[in-house]
């Protein structure tokens, strides 16, 4: 968008300072001059003599200093030949109704040869260089009746008007045709457009067309993205503003023609020719014009005119043709229909008290209840003092602008807007305060909170002559990973990143050092988390200058604490058929402030969500959700507070609980010996379940009971209960009703007449013993006798 410097202009009325120029063919002479431009220095004036067909050189005095051109029709080949410096061929260097001059920023100048339908490049000697466009209508290049041109500084592309076709036709630098242009602002067009101004410090094209009586504006821009407020007419050429319409009062036209601008005031100088005079208009971004000037249109506001019909000093017939010479203050005139070039002193006093307006502001999603503001601190003038603070005003659609920060008393060039609704969309401008004041507004950015998956708010300080400081803040969904470290890149080229360093995860500032004082520099951050490594955070370019110094400031985005990121992995089970169970997982970033508690919200069905717990006061994970209604599905989310507030939400779960009929756990058949005691307890498959009474149905064994609020039976069988199995029920009701019973069997042991079994003693025979192995049948018994004896 226009850029526009916040000037306080004091505009004296403009004076006639000298003429030269007089009708005829001779050095000195001018024969309907049409145009006129100067030198770089403001020391040599080219002046296009139309009906002498050249190009005649004058000082800065109005001194002839040398001419070149002559008549040639290139159609017929009349009178052509290749006697010009630097002619290839017949008719190089020569014209036929040259018409409009312009130089680029090389030094090269560019003069319209209007009937021999083509564009001829010259140095600053008059030398020819080449040239390009066709008398062929069936050719891209075709240029008929061409009459004015205009060189895109940045990119050297050259514009120039086509009557014929009532368009505007693009070339490069090397004379190729590139695109070409009729219509803009819908199906507006235009009718003999003339003269074009390029203001190459903003990139806008001004067209003066001609045949419409008024003045077209438009953006050029590197790409096919038409910037916010502006139509695309074609790629890279964005419609801005037209103003202007047939007429004599201020704003108005007769057949405008030549085009200067200013582009340290913003003043943009008009020839309305066939009203003799020349109309002056400061360009602004307001939608209200400064004290002493007329509003035409938004941004464009009608200062003075100067000039009348007539011959004398300070009159005009038929001027086309202007050019200023920023060096010395004048503004020259080709007068045409009175063959001279007039010079008018120029008496502009710029007290530039308040700083320019802030430029390029960003605003970019930190988490879904924050937004970070990023700007470019604007350039100051000499005598400008320098800016001490910002001021930031937001607001959201259907909403008027509020203040948020009334002076941030810093020269930061960040902000960070918390508590925010990430259903909004929300709006941003900034100022720029110094001690004389607050610039003009800056233009808009907006955006809606939401989660940073990369680092954000980047920004980068110069600290010294040859150091840069940047800070950044950490992307607030790393999708319960945690961050390991930053890389720092440079830019190299156009999106073409090359790593310089490292920081560890918790670090988000970082210091580079050893560069160039007066180089500009451009940087970006990635983070690596568990997955590996995110895309890169927004760019942040800064250049050290030998005044550049190191302030602290305690109000750095890199350390000012935000809202944690939401809790995650929330998960919610039913325990009963009256209540559920929640449990989840601490924030990813707790924001620079330690988590306090937990907001606990809960809806039913699809009615609005309500808060079951405001602040848990706790850092505790977990919530049980009682007391609730059976076969009723359940939504939770759950939110994190710190010091700064409260995180947007977690993720939502749903659980329905669902109503069952509590029945007796299984108890079984059970063994007791008579005179122990046997005791248990009656439980339900529903423990929620209270409200209940337990008792003995259908032949329960004397003495046994149960407690009827708690289910806890016992009994002791007597001798009596010896060797008998009972089996009765177990009852439980809910009120009067019966909801569930079990049978239980009891088998009691008779311990008491267990005897053990006498056995009856066997009749048994002797067992006949054998002879010893050692024995000697052969022998006498006896001898075995008398020897035992005598061994005793």
């Amino acid at each position: 968008m226009i850029c526009i410097t916040s000037l306080q202009i004091t505009y004296a009325e403009t004076e006639f300072e000298f003429k030269f120029g007089s009708s005829g063919s001779g050095n000195d002479n001018l024969n309907n001059p049409t145009d006129v431009i100067l030198d770089n220095n403001g020391k040599t004036i080219y002046v296009v003599d139309s009906n002498n067909n050249r190009i005649n050189v004058f000082d800065d005095d109005g001194d002839y200093d040398f001419k070149y051109g002559t008549f040639c029709d290139i159609t017929t080949i009349q009178d052509c030949n290749d006697n010009a410096d630097g002619a290839d061929d017949d008719g190089d260097g020569q014209f036929n109704g040259p018409i409009s001059i312009t130089r680029d920023s090389f030094g090269k100048y560019y003069v319209v040869d209007s009937d021999n339908d083509r564009v001829q490049i010259f140095d600053d000697y008059g030398e020819f260089q080449t040239k390009f466009g066709s008398s062929d209508s069936g050719n891209d290049d075709y240029l008929g009746t061409t009459k004015g041109v205009a060189v895109q500084d940045s990119t050297r592309d050259i514009f120039v008007s086509n009557i014929d076709n009532d368009s505007i036709s693009v070339f490069d630098s090397t004379g190729d045709f590139l695109f070409d242009f009729d219509l803009f602002d819908g199906n507006d067009d235009f009718k003999n457009p003339t003269n074009m101004v390029i203001d190459n410090s903003e990139e806008m094209l001004y067209v003066s067309d001609s045949g419409n009586d008024r003045i077209i504006v438009f953006e050029l821009v590197d790409g096919t993205t038409c910037p916010n407020g502006t139509v695309e007419s074609v790629d890279g050429v964005c419609f801005v503003k037209k103003f202007g319409s047939a007429g004599s009062g201020d704003g108005k036209f007769d057949d405008p023609t030549g085009l200067a601008f200013d582009s340290t005031n913003n003043l943009l100088y008009i020839a309305d020719t066939d009203n003799n005079r020349i109309q002056v208009f400061q360009i602004t971004e307001e939608d209200t014009c400064p004290n002493g000037t007329k509003k035409i249109v938004d941004g464009v506001c009608f200062i003075e005119e100067f000039g009348s019909t007539g011959t004398s000093d300070g009159k005009f017939d038929s001027p086309m043709g202007i050019a200023l010479d920023t060096t010395n203050d004048l503004l020259f005139v080709a007068d045409s229909d009175n063959d001279r070039i007039q010079a008018f002193r120029l008496d502009i006093e710029a007290q530039a008290t308040v700083p320019n307006k802030p430029e390029n502001p960003e605003a970019l999603p930190v988490s879904p209840t924050s937004i970070v503001v990023l700007w470019e601190e604007p350039e100051l003038a000499d005598n400008v003092p320098e800016i001490s603070g910002y001021k930031i005003e937001y607001k959201i659609s259907g909403e008027n602008f509020a203040v948020i920060q009334e002076d941030t008393k810093n020269i930061l060039t960040s902000f960070i807007h918390q508590g925010l609704d990430s259903k909004e969309t929300y709006f941003y401008r900034i100022y720029a305060i110094n001690s004389e004041g607050t610039s003009s507004v800056s233009s808009l950015t907006s955006t809606k909170p939401g989660h940073s998956i990369t680092p954000v708010g980047l920004t980068a300080t110069a600290i010294s002559p040859n150091q840069v400081r940047l800070s950044w803040l950490p992307p607030s969904e790393t999708f319960g990973q945690s961050i390991s470290n930053y890389e720092i890149k440079q830019e190299l080229g156009p999106g073409v990143y090359d790593k310089i360093g490292t920081t560890n995860g918790g670090t988000t500032a970082f210091i580079i050092s050893d560069l160039d004082t007066d180089n500009e520099y451009t940087y970006a951050v990635s983070a690596t988390i568990g997955f590996g490594s995110t895309g890169e955070s927004n760019s942040a370019s800064v250049t050290p200058r030998e005044n550049s110094e190191y302030t602290d400031y305690s109000t750095s985005t890199s350390t000012q604490a935000t809202v944690s990121t939401p809790p995650i992995k929330l998960t919610a089970s039913s325990v009963s058929s009256t209540q559920n169970n929640l449990s989840w997982s601490p924030p990813s970033d707790d924001g620079d402030s330690p988590i306090k508690g937990y907001k606990v919200e809960a809806k039913e069905e699809s009615s609005s969500f309500i808060t079951l717990v405001e602040d848990t006061k706790s850092t505790s994970r977990s919530y049980s959700h009682k007391n609730i209604d059976a076969d009723t599905k359940y939504t939770y989310r759950v939110s994190a507070i710190n010091s700064v507030g409260v995180s947007e939400p977690s993720n939502q779960v749903s659980v329905s609980p669902t109503t069952t009929t509590p029945q007796i756990s299984p108890i079984g058949k059970l063994t007791i010996d008579e005179g122990k005691l046997l005791s248990f307890t009656v439980k339900l498959s529903d423990s929620s379940i209270k409200d209940v009474s337990f008792s003995l149905k259908n032949n329960p064994p004397s003495g046994a009971k149960i407690i009827s609020s708690s289910g806890l039976f016992s009994w002791t069988p007597s001798d009596s209960d010896g060797g008998n199995t009972y089996n009765f029920d177990v009852v439980v009701k809910e009120g009067s009703t019966t909801i569930d019973r079990e049978t239980i069997t009891i088998v009691v042991n008779d311990v008491k007449n267990t005897e053990p079994e006498e056995t009856e003693p066997k009749d048994t025979e002797p067992e006949e013993l054998g002879i010893a192995p050692f024995v000697d049948e052969s022998k006498d018994p006896q001898s075995y006798v008398d020897r035992y004896n005598n061994e005793a």
